[in-house]
């Protein structure tokens, strides 16, 4: 173990000189020494403790340059569920599987401190780079293909561990996961651990996210499509050998699409009850408004307006404020969806396809690290009919994709891209990972730097020396929080954006249960399920942007109480009045009256 810390922490760049100095020894007994080394550092390189302890001494070294962040707050309204900080907990995750809420609910019942839902994804994406180096490393025959594969764990590292995001997470899991199941079954021997470990990893990223989870699955079968193809091109294969490899791979993938399509029903079974499966339907709905797509107001004023939905409404509904039960209501939502035009999947969809998605692919970092990993393919790999057609293959089925994304309005969003982008590289590094040596251990330190280098102009704006602001900022934010937390005695709602947890806590922070059971936001995607008009109950009020008027025990926390008044005076009360009861930070508490 001494020996292999030492080879990686000072020998990374120390073993590959050396290769390179024994390959030029012109004795016998020079040759037979650099062998015995050269066998020695191979087996080092393809045991799972290299993999365990380089992914490890990667992480620290990212942790320690750069200051983690959540991409996007739906990891926090994720993590709202199960905490406490609502008062109470529950396991129904709504876009993640109802066990992983269940587990995460048990932790945080054990000890609110810890921040268990980044621990945990912490933990699955590092156990998801460790099995993908521990595969790519054992499957390259040369030192050119590892250098690459190296390159690509730590572009993808940084985007899972410094920007974390649950749908990243399911797409790195789910791609590990996979990968070690082609690995196992590809094997001279089938390795059960590595199946085993395939079908946890698999089955974690659907877990996650289950959308997600098959868009990597559909593109890691460009390594089945190489598979078949080298089994049919196998010459000297014994008899039944072809048709027991045949029953190995596809009764080892049907089995984990058995396995996943059962954990979809035991999830939708925990939404039978009554109130989430209102919900559920409602959500539906939303989603398909809010993530693909509102009609124009412009366009269709007289449809809106027939449905009671003036100019102001539509703006406060459009910025997520849309927790008027009375006034949008599933049905409501429904109809304004039917205005939205088909979007006919043409050859003028096609092209716009090809005007907008290949220029823009270009602000996606991920990407060139495919570019990269392509080139170096063209360069020096082997171009014979199983790699030119694993290739074209993965490329048409990432376009397919692409297309897809981009006819459903809804593509080049990073989160998402990451996933798929890994998956693609990681199918091409497996395709050409016997090709020849085309540059020594020396050039692969010269590459890997050149390249993380180059990167720092898009990582800068996450290097800890650059975070003194952002954290000043979420200090302030979670003064407020902590504030309005204080007056239970009060309901406070806000409209979206106006005080967010998101902004005020860091991914390794755990909010105090209950610390917004008395905070309410009037939209966004967890506000009318049950956790969240519990908060409410308790205070008396169903309808929040109606029930708020003239109770002296709920105020109204916003920026800029104009759109919420206007609102007010145009369909509930005309005379209204907004009064300042507190003030927090620059952020004023009103009373309607």
């Amino acid at each position: 173990m001494r020996d292999l810390l030492i080879d990686m922490v000072g020998g990374f760049c120390y073993h590959y000189f050396t290769i390179s100095r024994v390959k030029t020894s012109g004795s016998f007994a020079a040759g037979k020494n650099s062998d015995k080394k050269i066998s020695s550092l191979k087996s080092r390189k393809e045991s799972v403790w290299f993999s365990f302890l380089l992914n490890a001494l990667l992480l620290i070294g990212l942790l320690v340059v750069f200051r983690p962040v959540y991409e996007t707050n739906d990891d926090y309204g994720l993590a709202n569920m199960v905490n406490g900080v609502k008062g109470a907990r529950d396991a129904h995750l709504i876009y993640a599987h109802y066990f992983l809420g269940l587990l995460l609910k048990v932790l945080y019942q054990l000890r609110q401190s810890v921040p268990w839902f980044s621990v945990l994804q912490y933990v699955v994406l590092y156990v998801s780079f460790t099995s993908i180096t521990y595969v790519l490393t054992r499957r390259a025959k040369n030192q050119s293909t590892i250098w690459f594969s190296y390159l690509l764990i730590i572009w993808f590292a940084y985007e899972g561990y410094i920007k974390l995001q649950y749908t990243k997470t399911a797409g790195i899991a789910s791609v590990a996961g996979i990968l070690l199941l082609f690995y196992a079954v590809c094997s001279q021997r089938v390795s059960k651990r590595a199946l085993a470990g395939g079908f946890a990893l698999s089955c974690i990223g659907f877990m996650y996210r289950d959308a997600q989870f098959f868009a990597e699955a559909a593109l890691m079968t460009g390594i089945g499509i190489y598979l078949l193809i080298e089994l049919k091109d196998t010459q000297d294969a014994v008899k039944g050998q072809r048709q027991r490899k045949l029953f190995l791979y596809f009764g080892t993938f049907g089995g984990l699409l058995a396995a996943v399509v059962l954990l979809h029903f035991v999830d939708r079974s925990f939404y039978r009850a009554p109130e989430w499966e209102t919900y559920d339907q409602f959500n539906e709905i939303r989603t398909e408004l809010y993530d693909y797509g509102f009609p124009s107001y412009d366009q269709n004023e007289e449809a809106y307006r027939s449905l009671g939905i003036d100019k102001n409404a539509y703006d406060l509904l459009r910025g997520w404020n849309f927790m008027d039960t009375e006034k949008f209501t599933k049905d409501i939502f429904e109809k304004i969806a039917e205005l939205k035009q088909p979007r006919p999947l043409d050859l003028q969809l096609v092209k716009a396809f090809l005007k907008k998605v290949p220029l823009r692919l270009l602000k996606v970092q991920c990407f060139y690290c495919f570019l990269l990993i392509c080139l170096y393919w063209l360069l020096c790999g082997r171009h014979d009919q199983k790699n030119i057609l694993s290739v074209l293959y993965e490329a048409v089925l990432v376009i397919a994709v692409y297309l897809f994304m981009f006819y459903k309005n809804r593509y080049l969003i990073n989160r998402v891209d990451v996933g798929i982008w890994l998956a693609v590289s990681v199918v091409v590094l497996w395709t050409i990972s016997d090709t020849r040596e085309y540059f020594s251990g020396r050039h692969g330190v010269f590459v890997l730097l050149v390249v993380v280098a180059l990167n720092q102009y898009h990582w800068k704006a996450h290097w800890r020396i650059n975070s003194d602001e952002k954290i000043s900022a979420m200090m302030n934010a979670r003064a407020v929080v902590e504030t309005v937390s204080q007056d239970k005695e009060h309901l406070y709602l806000m409209p979206v954006g106006t005080v967010s947890i998101w902004k005020s806590y860091g991914v390794f922070d755990s909010p105090p249960a209950g610390l917004t059971s008395n905070i309410f936001s009037v939209g966004g995607w967890t506000a009318n399920s049950p956790l969240y008009l519990d908060v409410l109950k308790q205070y008396g009020v169903e309808n929040p942007m109606k029930d708020f008027i003239g109770n002296e025990n709920v105020y109204f926390f916003a920026k800029n109480i104009n759109k919420i008044l206007e609102y007010v005076r145009t369909y509930y009360k005309p005379d209204a009045e907004a009064i300042v009861v507190r003030e927090i930070n620059g952020l004023k508490a009103y009373m309607i009256k």
